[in-house]
């Protein structure tokens, strides 16, 4: 197959599903230990000599635009711990295609950077923050002192022209009864603030069914606590439902991942740091690109190997649900980047 028709083809998968968005991973490491993600002890990092460097970033990249991708999110772990992530940005930013940057990030390390990041080319971050109580906040994150820096950065952000999202997980009896109090939130700064049901992507272990609270849940403790929730237009491959209120404009997202699974719809792929190539979150071990690079193989050979991996990708949680298997850590988020 010549060079002009590989790249005259998108990313479809067996499903019918075609991929548009790349989430780049470019750290295991983390500056915090939350329960619903990363270990909290005996954790098996990624060899630093043996993840991504940045020129191989932007060459994948590339090359995925090359087949429609459109979007990128820079994840990690924590991406901003990765020396010099503004550069990464700045580079891809200036690939011909890409029509957005983003970012998630858990605000630790965030203010210090807002204005590099911003002149770099990220136009927007999902900051990830479940709990207003400062030491909730260590019970879940593991670390001290953190809640006033997740909320400086949010401002910092903010007033450098960043768009702002907040990335909430509820798990029953963590964090359930704040959920009110996220939603005000929304309402008084204008920030949008996306739900999340808890996965089965932990770390830790601890996932189990009865941690999960419902998007529905959340949905009727705020429409009785606060007010009536009206559906917004929703892009179906956006994992989050967005709701308003009928008297604000704020925004209320929910990812409803366990009850109401939208993998049919998904056109999102990952790069892990150390170079594998993820088509959904809950593949194991991926398709290895760094080897390909390291192999001195042209962007033909890799487009070829990334429309074959393509066809394998699995249907997702929707299946694993239908066959009784959700259990915990069927994945390490830290690895994968969400």
């Amino acid at each position: 197959m010549d060079t002009d028709s590989i790249f005259k083809q998108n990313m479809e998968d067996n499903f019918g599903r075609v991929a548009k968005k790349l989430r780049i991973s470019v750290t295991d490491r983390c500056n915090m230990r939350c329960v619903y993600c990363m270990p909290d002890n005996n954790a098996s990092w990624f060899e630093q000599n043996n993840i991504l460097n940045y020129d191989q970033i932007v060459r994948l990249v590339t090359i995925f635009t090359k087949f429609g991708v459109e979007k990128i999110k820079i994840t990690g772990g924590e991406p901003t711990i990765r020396p010099k992530i503004e550069d990464l940005i700045k580079s891809i930013s200036n690939i011909n295609g890409i029509k957005s940057i983003s970012m998630t990030t858990n605000g630790i390390l965030l203010k210090d950077k807002v204005k590099q990041l911003k002149e770099s080319g990220l136009e927007s971050v999902n900051i990830s923050l479940d709990t207003f109580d400062s030491e909730r906040f260590k019970s879940i994150t593991g670390i001290e002192n953190g809640l006033n820096k997740v909320l400086e950065s949010i401002s910092a952000a903010k007033s450098a022209g960043i768009h702002v999202k907040i990335n909430t997980v509820i798990m029953r009896n963590w964090n359930d009864d704040e959920i009110v109090h996220f939603a005000q939130f929304s309402r008084e700064t204008g920030i949008a603030v996306k739900f999340i049901e808890f996965m089965p992507l932990d770390g830790t272990g601890i996932w189990s069914n009865n941690l999960v609270f419902s998007k529905q849940e959340m949905i009727d403790i705020i429409e009785t606590k606060i007010n009536k929730l009206v559906p917004l237009y929703n892009d179906n491959s956006d994992p989050a439902r967005l709701y308003s209120f009928k008297d604000s404009k704020s925004v209320i997202g929910f990812i409803a991942s366990i009850t109401e699974p939208f993998c049919q719809y998904c056109d999102r792929v990952r790069i892990t740091s150390n170079g594998k190539f993820l088509t959904c979150l809950f593949e194991k071990n991926g398709y290895d690109l760094k080897k390909l690079l390291q192999q001195g193989k042209s962007d033909v050979e890799i487009g070829e190997y990334i429309l074959e991996s393509i066809k394998k990708k699995p249907e997702g949680i929707i299946s694993i649900i239908k066959s009784n298997s959700l259990k915990p850590s069927l994945n390490k988020m830290h690895t994968i980047g969400g």
